[in-house]
């Protein structure tokens, strides 16, 4: 069934790959009977890569000549040719040893791979000292309360991506925000300028040409692209469309699922989906989560618990990352206008499959939509 979804692909001339193939079978309706996201990235990763071709040709040269040597054996039995001439014509076969890969030659490849570091590094030193980077086909999870600041956080992130390489390709996809409400975003990070002004239409003299100039350059050298979501397919369209290098997923749990009875089965289908996009596709994908606090008359820190109501987001999760404003839970915020001294804002590293957890402080200025990273003196954590 997979075979002839692949070869209508081929004929209706559309490159064929792990988000083609599935939105193909998924149109059909026949993605779920075949097993779903998780067997084709099965299949996907199966398939030999250039990589090995040295073990696979070793592997070709040893069967061929056993293939020879049954040949000689069947006209030997036929009496073809006799025991001499046989043996004569087996001992001319070369005897091929195919070399398994030992833990010298893995240590050394590893070493090799680890010298050029990950595929994509912060501009944010902290997140450096902690994580490193982010590296293809992983998935971090940005994790937080209601109105903590996560969509702000994943924002700057994506600029500052940019802002280190200019022509890394970002998808920003939003299951929650219009493509407007997050360029309102952008252009408030980047003036600076109150995003209530933006909506209420105030600007001052001479604010709309440096805005409109600041849009022009924007838009003429990043590779930053952003979509409205609704569920997966849209994903994969767009995935396929930009063939983006980093992706973010604002927020998941917004996200539709046909056929999920439980909010649990909605949002563990799609991280798994996100998951072996993620894989298959060897991007990195950032994914906005939100958590209930439960009780909101306590006031705490997130919780690795706290997604493990919401499907199998950890699991499927390398890293997680917890947005914590307590001012904000606390009720203590007061109207900014700009020129305010800035919030302060926590990132907890609550899970690192590779390296160490902990936090660090940064600067928030939730009226420009804008994250600093903020001098502190090792005591303060």
């Amino acid at each position: 069934r997979i075979y002839q979804v692949i070869l209508g692909l081929f004929n209706k001339n559309i490159a064929v790959d792990l988000v083609t193939l599935t939105e193909e079978l998924q149109n059909k309706n026949e993605l779920i009977d075949i097993g779903g996201i998780t067997y084709l990235t099965q299949l996907v990763n199966s398939v030999p890569t250039p990589e090995n071709i040295e073990f696979y040709n070793q592997i070709i040269k040893k069967k061929s000549n056993q293939r020879k040597i049954l040949f000689i054996l069947e006209e030997l039995k036929l009496e073809k040719i006799d025991t001499q001439k046989a043996l004569e014509k087996i001992s001319l076969i070369p005897i091929i040893e195919i070399k398994e890969e030992n833990l010298k030659t893995l240590l050394k490849n590893t070493l090799k791979i680890s010298a050029e570091g990950v595929a994509h590094r912060f501009k944010m030193g902290h997140l450096n000292r902690y994580l490193g980077g982010i590296d293809k086909g992983e998935i971090i999870t940005i994790g937080g309360f209601t109105s903590q600041g996560k969509t702000s956080f994943a924002i700057q992130l994506a600029m500052d991506f940019i802002d280190v390489v200019e022509e890394k390709k970002i998808l920003y996809l939003s299951s929650e925000m219009t493509a407007l409400e997050i360029s309102r975003r952008l252009l408030s990070n980047l003036m600076p300028k109150n995003i209530m002004d933006f909506r209420k239409g105030i600007f001052d003299e001479g604010e709309r040409e440096a805005l409109d100039s600041i849009a022009t350059i924007v838009g003429d050298h990043w590779n930053l692209n952003i979509k409205k979501v609704f569920d997966m397919e849209d994903i994969r369209r767009y995935i396929q469309k930009y063939n983006p290098e980093i992706v973010f997923m604002d927020y998941l749990q917004n996200l539709d699922r046909k056929k999920a009875l439980t909010d649990y089965q909605k949002v563990t289908g799609n991280i798994k989906d996100l998951q072996g996009i993620t894989l298959g596709r060897e991007i990195s994908t950032f994914v906005v989560s939100q958590l209930s606090r439960g009780n909101k008359n306590i006031i705490r820190k997130p919780r690795l618990s706290d997604l493990r109501d919401s499907g199998r987001i950890e699991e499927c999760s390398p890293i997680v990352l917890f947005v914590y404003w307590e001012d904000r839970l606390k009720e203590k915020i007061e109207m900014r206008t700009g020129g305010e001294s800035p919030e302060k804002m926590e990132i907890l590293i609550a899970k690192n499959r590779d390296g160490t957890i902990g936090k660090f402080g940064l600067d928030f200025y939730p009226e420009y939509c804008r994250i600093k990273e903020r001098e502190y003196t090792a005591h303060e954590y």
